[in-house]
């Protein structure tokens, strides 16, 4: 039997297996069957619009099908009837019968329903598609594959009878239905929590071909090319756009939730239970499937595989045997052309005898086919990459959540030694004072670094396994070359193996420079993070020209870096080129020197194919090698950081609770270095030398003097601090949720979450309107609330810049007293508040309805005020606490004469508060005209709309180079493409020379000697050009980067209010990260690759003859269109993935800053949860942004690979040229339709990421305080005094906004002192902004005799000092702080201290005696709030101004403490001019003037006697309500009787 017979029977064989299998599972389900059971897919859930139009294109495409098999069944009938061959080929026809009457019978079975034990509907399907694609290979290969040979073994006959028309018709519905409509069906969508399902993704239910070319998202594309889109904003049914609803759905396996919940157990080392490499555990967590889910149904199982990397493996190693399909196609159809056979030659093989039209089919569907595979491998590398960076900034916020972050990396802190149970106390370790200082940053911006710069460089290492795949490639290119050109292959292969050592070599290189690059980054990013968290300081102090320069410093030191990385992607393209064009050089060297062979046109041209696939392997390789190394270093970075750190507990001994108190009994010694800070010099340790119980169901206050360890206590107890027993069986205790109701802390330190007043006192807990409403009233809020238009709705900004001091510390009250914890710690919480509202909150909190049956320690200064609502007392000093007493012990003499009289003190002072009948502010005045009718402050980031603008583009190509740098870069452009395609046509010719060659022969080595030195020049212009263009991107991004950072730090305080930190970080970070590498590279590929273009379409022309110039031009324009159809949709979706990323980030660096509050309240699983919706929306832009470049890839292939076929086949049997000509074509072709969707591709991607520019340029765009001029310059002596004369001064917030001061006039003579009184809003702080010029004026403000209008902001600023209500301290030690930019020497600095107050209130022997070494964490968390005050004024007498604004907070510090400062304002500044916006009466009674401030009008304005002599007077009636009367009246040297 021939091979014919044998294969017809393989179809009807075929069929007999698929009924056993049948059979055998339908008996298997029988035994399975159970009533009660329920199909998922029949439970009533509404899986959307999409899912039931799927269901109902599957209905019509299974009844079509059902169609053709009956038609299939009546072909077979009919041919049984009609051929009646004696050979048996009846027999053959009535098994092909039976077999089409069984798979209708299958078709038919594709109607029935799913039932609960098995889906017989799938089932069918596929055994039916099975067998009729066997059946349609069957007769393909019996019926068709005769017509592909010039001389088929049996010749048909010179006609086609019907019996042919038949058969043929047959196998043309084999194939409708054995591979198109399978590929047309949708797939089956079952999801992954039956119990629990979710509506399916769009591209979880789209059918093969669907899923292939991407069709899922073209209702997406066409809207958006229809219609404006409106960024995000369109609603469904508005006419303009498409927004956040027409982005296909985020599918349940890539939600983050769902991957945090299956993955962390491979990639946490704290889930795993040990320390692993963090590459690894990636590779492993998508190379395996789950084992915690069930495997998903088969015709499902290749959109829901876990196996991610398995898949991308197997798939890009399928698509490396189609790339093959070019120089084979090109090899026959030149050796077609150069022997066409002929019916007298039979000797040649069979392979010589397909025809023409086989190789140039080939030659168009083979590109497709690897195109749709490469599109495929790119879908999951971009699939894994989302889940990557979802996992990655999830696991990093979670694992911040959790240790201490000054044990982490993040901080490049030393890991802390264990704490021994028998040491009595362990102190911090010691380093190097130099390194210690050179590596402290904020480790906020770090792992914001992480989040953005680390994460977005992964992309690349999702292709670890490619480098082997492409080495397996380059194998397989120069086994065909060896069959094209012999041995001599052989030879080029050893030399391609020669220069292997070089790419390893220059892998390692890279990989220091990237390390080297990620570090500077870091420093760079973490600069700009603590400039912006401490910008209203830069500013006011005049520090913006210093900053900016020490960021540019560091961003020199990154651009060095990123030159390296430029030198080294130089010799790596160098390298790319060098080693193929050796290979190229010496195998043609061996070919026709060495082995004397004719290097004809098909060898030519099919061997220079192969060549320039082992070019873009080696290429590839190296781009890819440098991907991976730089994404390793990434992924080491992370981690390294989740390897390492402290986890809270991790030191804690477990203990039995026997009741609802706090207990710490025994000796023991909590050391600490406070979180968040690396590296203190500073040790404090807290003692409790005895048994310290605190009772349930009481209140206990702890006072102190300042750093005395009072907040340290709570967090102690909090578990933040160290703990080591100094006795046996010491311990702490504090009851959380598992023992005692879960525990609620108010920091001093006042925490809110950007988001609404009533989100951050409800922070995740449910609305109860009766409680809400309670807590308003007891922490005295209602009259704040009322002033808001927006209520308790209204957006508080981030770190609650539209509120008072004292709005946001009753805030945090408020937080702690509506959670239903029953531990309350409340650290200072009245500290900000003025007296009336500090009774207010005693009386109806601390007495209240809400605090009753919960244990509170309340720390504070103001023990007289909360005695009467107080059960215990409990007083530390120096680090020692003391015993648990009775408020009446305590008050009848336990605590000694001195603490009486510093009680009084403090009872005095607390009384003598102005502000009536609300809180003293230090941004009131400011949040009154940040007030918004919806309640909204932060302004929605703006999207541009449609393509990239001109002005956008024409900023960084200004940047970039003048007309000079243009200019040559085309020019050599040109030639490299002018030299390219000489290299080219030289072969061509060369080959033709073989056709008739000279008398002397082919000059071989002549000619080789030639195309080498073409393919050098042609390599060495590339390099240059791009080396030179790479430059000017560095110029771009330095003086772009240098102009962002000018121009935010000269932003007006109302911008910088309205605009999170986070998208100045986002700018900073991620889109520099673009513009530092991405940008300048897509576009030097873009101008590249058009002249190319050009060059090679011209050429083209030419070779191949004018009718080419039709089908090309509708190619382009058809290429152009669809780029235009793209774009439209990518943009929008560039710029809102640009900005949904935003709110990632600044949710992370609110949880960071808030570390302590998320932990005592245990509101992780909230943060968490809201992380989680940030993320996925996130995601859910960046899948369909990434799809989006699949869509177009395969659309612009195909339509290229069509041009080639058509141009293919019009060179064949069109035109009469010479193998070599066509040879050259083709290759043109080859290189053209490559670069045409290359082109597209990046063209497209270029003005995608040139969004990064848009956004900076947005950022360049805003209001700006006026510039230096050097009409602004004074002489350097100014100014010799502080003499301030003020004359009709008006200020407002914003240029159009209401006017907060009007017509303010005073004025002062050199050294005299003045305080600002009034109520809350009535423009005390304005009055310091309007001085500074810090707000919008008008009027005349004359310092020193000149009119500060007309004098630089600069020079202004740095001569008058503001102290604020609450000091910013900078992340590094106290001489940073102090001297930032290095300007005085450390004895100055000393002195400083000591004139502030510093010295006097620690003792020499004090274990935490500060000193110009001691490190300041993250806002200066380590120091107490009187501290921080005394470092703020040593700062100013640094600054030596003559006029010294002070915005004064002495209620939240100790009466040692306040004296030290109000002792250093009468003896440093006598000199200066102060001017004191004051909250209490007793520091302003000995001032020269007095200013009463109502609605931004001067009320009252004399010296403080002449005030009190007036009847009805504010002022004197304040005096007259203060419990201080008496006293505040000596003070001001008027007799009593007045």
């Amino acid at each position: 039997m021939d091979f014919q017979s044998i294969a017809s029977y393989i179809p009807p064989i075929s069929a007999c297996f698929s009924f056993v299998i049948l059979a055998t599972q339908f008996c298997i389900a029988l035994r399975r069957v159970k009533p009660s059971s329920t199909s998922v897919l029949e439970q009533d859930f509404d899986y959307g619009p999409e899912y039931a139009q799927s269901v109902r294109r599957s209905k019509i495409l299974q009844r079509v099908r059902f169609v053709l098999c009956l038609v299939l069944v009546v072909l077979s009938v009919s041919l049984l009837a009609l051929d009646r061959n004696p050979n048996g080929l009846d027999r053959v026809e009535i098994f092909f019968s039976t077999f089409f009457i069984y798979t209708s019978l299958l078709s038919l079975l594709t109607f029935f329903p799913s039932t609960a034990s098995h889906n017989w509907s799938s089932t069918a399907s596929i055994h039916l598609t099975s067998l009729h694609a066997i059946a349609f290979l069957t007769l393909t290969s019996i019926d068709i594959s005769p017509l592909a040979y010039t001389h088929p073994p049996s010749s048909p006959s010179t006609h086609l009878s019907i019996v042919d028309w038949l058969k043929y018709t047959r196998v043309t519905l084999l194939f409708l239905s054995g591979a198109l409509i399978p590929v047309l069906l949708p797939r089956r969508y079952v999801p992954l929590d039956p119990s629990n399902p979710h509506p399916p993704a769009l591209h979880q239910i789209s059918s093969y071909f669907s899923f292939a070319y991407f069709t899922f998202l073209d209702p997406l594309v066409w809207k958006a090319f229809k219609n404006e889109n409106k960024n995000g904003n369109g609603k469904e049914g508005e006419k303009g756009g498409f927004g956040w609803e027409d982005i296909p759905r985020l599918a349940e396996d890539d939600k983050t939730e769902y991957l945090s919940k299956h993955s962390f157990h491979v990639l946490d080392p704290v889930m795993s239970g040990r320390k692993r490499n963090f590459s690894w555990s990636l590779i492993i967590l998508f190379s395996t499937s789950n084992p915690h889910s069930s495997p998903p149904p088969t015709n499902v199982a290749f959109v829901h595989s876990e196996k991610q990397y398995l898949i991308m493996t197997a798939v890009t190693l399928l698509q490396a045997t189609t790339d093959f399909a070019w120089p084979l196609a090109t090899n026959r159809i030149l050796a077609y052309l150069e022997s066409p056979p002929s019916p007298q030659n039979r000797t040649e093989t069979q392979e010589s005898n397909i025809r023409p039209w086989v190789w140039i089919l080939w030659l168009t569907i083979g590109p497709i086919f690897g195109t749709l595979l490469n599109e495929i491998y790119l879908y999951y590398q971009t699939v894994v990459f989302a889940k990557t960076q979802a996992l990655i900034t999830q696991l990093l916020l979670v694992h911040s959540l959790r240790v201490r972050l000054n044990t982490t990396n993040a901080s490049n802190s030393t890991s802390t030694s264990s704490h021994s149970d028998d040491v009595p106390s362990t102190e911090v370790p010691e380093t190097d004072t130099k390194k210690a200082s050179d590596e402290k940053e904020d480790y906020i911006g770090k792992i914001n670094n992480l989040m953005t710069g680390d994460v977005d460089l992964l992309i690349t290492f999702q292709e670890w396994m490619r480098p082997l795949i492409l080495v397996i490639h380059a194998m397989m290119c120069m086994l065909i070359l060896y069959f094209i050109l012999g041995w001599s292959a052989l030879v080029g292969l050893a030399t391609m193996l020669l220069c292997l050592p070089i790419p390893g070599y220059l892998g390692t290189r890279i990989l220091i420079v990237q390390e080297g690059r990620m570090k500077k980054a870091d420093s760079r990013i973490a600069a700009v993070t603590q400039m912006m968290n401490v910008i209203r300081m830069v500013k006011l102090f005049a520090w913006e020209r210093k900053v900016e320069g020490r960021i540019y410093d560091k961003r020199q030191e990154e651009l060095r870096e990123i030159f390296r990385n430029v030198v080294l992607d130089c010799i790596s393209i160098m390298a790319n080129v060098f080693i193929p064009m050796a290979t190229k050089v010496v195998t043609y060297a061996v070919y026709t020197l060495v082995m004397g062979e004719d290097l004809i046109a098909s060898k030519v041209f099919s061997s220079l194919v192969l060549f320039n696939i082992l070019d873009h392997d080696m290429h590839t390789m190296f781009w890819i090698i440098t991907g991976i190394l730089r994404g390793k270093v990434s992924l080491d970075r992370v981690g390294e950081f989740l390897n390492s750190g402290e986890l809270l507990d991790s030191n804690l001994p477990v203990v039995s609770a026997t009741d609802r108190g706090i207990t710490t009994p025994t000796t023991t010694t909590t050391t600490t270095t406070p979180i968040p800070n690396p590296r203190s010099h500073r040790k404090f340790t807290l003692r409790i030398p005895h048994t310290l119980s605190f009772p349930p169901s009481s209140k206990t206050l702890i006072y102190g003097p300042t750093a005395s360890g009072k907040t340290s206590l709570l967090m102690a107890l909090l578990g933040e601090m160290y703990f080591s027993p100094s006795a046996p069986g010491g311990y702490y205790r504090l009851p959380r949720n598992g023992d005692g109701g879960g525990v609620a802390y108010a920091a001093q330190e006042t925490w809110v979450l950007n988001d609404t007043i009533r989100e951050n006192i409800l922070f995740g807990a449910a609305y109860d309107e009766e409680r809400f409403e309670r807590v308003i009233w007891e922490t005295g809020l209602r009259q704040d609330l009322d002033g808001f238009e927006g209520g308790d709705m209204t957006e508080v900004g981030e770190r609650g810049i539209t509120l008072s001091g004292g709005q946001k510390a009753r805030i945090t009250l408020a937080r702690a007293l509506y959670s239903r914890a029953s531990v309350l710690l409340l650290d200072d919480v009245l500290s900000a508040l003025d007296v009336h509202t500090a009774q207010w909150v005693a009386r109806n909190c601390l007495g209240g309805e809400l605090i009753k049956g919960r244990t509170i320690l309340l720390v504070t200064n103001n023990v007289a005020l909360c005695e009467p609502f107080a059960n215990y007392v409990v007083g530390i000093e120096e680090g020692v606490v003391g015993r648990l007493r009775t408020v009446r012990e305590a008050m009848k003499g336990g605590l000694g004469k001195e603490s009486r009289e510093a009680l009084k003190e403090t009872e005095r002072k607390e009384e003598g508060v102005i502000d009536k009948p609300s809180d003293g502010l230090s941004k009131g005045d400011e949040a009154e005209n940040l007030k918004k009718s919806d309640g909204k402050l932060i302004v929605a980031e703006e999207m541009p709309e449609g393509h990239l603008s001109w002005a956008a583009a024409r900023l960084w190509f200004v940047h970039l180079g003048g007309p000079l740098f243009f200019t040559l870069v085309a020019i050599m452009l040109l030639l490299q493409s002018v030299f390219g395609l000489g290299g080219n046509w030289f072969l061509g010719w060369w080959s033709s020379q073989y056709v008739d060659p000279p008398s002397g022969g082919v000059p071989s080595g002549l000619y080789l000697g030639i195309y080498t030195i073409i393919a050098v020049l042609d390599i060495s212009i590339l390099i240059v050009n791009f080396a030179y263009f790479e430059i000017g991107g560095i110029r771009a991004s330095r003086s772009l980067h240098q102009n962002l950072i000018k121009s935010v730090l000269s932003a007006t305080l109302r911008w910088l209010d309205t605009v999170p930190i986070s998208r100045v970080i986002a700018r900073c970070a991620q889109d520099f990260q673009i513009i530092d590498g991405v940008l300048p590279n897509n576009a030097f590929i873009v101008f590249w690759e058009s002249t190319r273009l050009t060059t090679y379409f011209i050429t083209i022309v030419v070779s191949a003859g004018y009718v080419t110039l039709v089908p090309g031009v509708i190619v382009i324009a058809l290429g152009l269109t669809f780029g235009q159809i793209y774009i439209k949709a990518q943009l929008p979706l560039k710029r809102m993935r640009s900005n949904a990323r935003s709110p990632v980030l600044s949710h992370v660096g609110a949880a960071l800053h808030g570390l302590v509050s998320i932990r005592a309240y245990g509101a992780q699983e909230s943060v968490l949860k809201e992380s989680f919706a940030r993320i996925d929306l996130y995601t859910h832009v960046s899948r369909t942004y990434m799809n989006l470049n699949r869509w177009i890839g395969i659309r612009t292939k195909t339509l290229g690979s069509l041009f080639t076929g058509a141009v293919a086949a019009y060179l064949v049997y069109g035109r009469d040229l010479s193998s070599g000509r066509v040879g050259f074509t083709l290759s043109l072709i080859a290189a053209w339709t490559d670069m045409l969707l290359s082109w597209i591709r990046e063209f497209n991607d270029l003005e995608v990421q040139g969004n990064s520019i848009e956004r900076i340029k947005d950022f360049l765009d805003i209001d700006h305080e006026p510039e230096p001029t050097e009409e602004g310059k004074v002489a350097a002596y100014w100014p010799a005094s502080g003499e301030l004369r003020v004359e009709n001064l008006s200020a407002r917030y914003s240029a159009d906004g209401p006017v907060v001061l009007k017509n303010i006039s005073f004025s002062l003579k050199s050294g005299q002192r003045m305080g600002i009184v009034g109520r809350t809003g009535a423009g005390k702080s304005s009055m310091a902004l309007a001085l500074l010029r810090a707000i919008p004026t008008t009027g005349n403000v004359l310092y020193d005799g000149i009119d500060t209008s007309k004098i630089n902001l600069d020079i202004l600023r740095s001569n008058i000092t503001i102290i604020p209500q609450h000091p910013e301290l900078l992340v590094g030690n106290i001489r940073e702080n102090l001297d930032p930019f290095g300007e005085h020497e450390d004895v100055t600095l000393n002195d400083a201290l000591r004139a502030a107050g510093l010295y006097s209130i620690q003792g020499d022997d004090s274990d935490g005696k500060i000193g110009l070494d001691t490190d300041v964490s993250n806002g200066g968390s380590n120091f107490s709030q009187g501290q921080r005050q005394i470092l703020a004024l040593a700062r100013a007498i640094l600054r030596g101004s003559k006029i010294v604004i002070l915005d004064e907070a002495t209620a939240a510090i100790d009466h040692q403490t306040d004296h030290a400062i109000q002792e250093s304002l009468r003896t440093e500044f006598k000199d200066a001019t102060v001017i004191t916006v004051a909250h209490r009466l007793q520091t302003i009674m000995n001032s020269d003037k007095i200013m009463v401030l109502d609605k931004g009008e001067v009320v009252e304005f004399d010296s403080p006697s002449a005030l009190l002599c007036r009847n009805g007077g504010f002022f004197k009636s304040l005096v007259n309500e203060s419990p201080d009367r008496e006293e505040l009246i000596r003070a001001a040297r008027v007799s009593l009787l007045t």
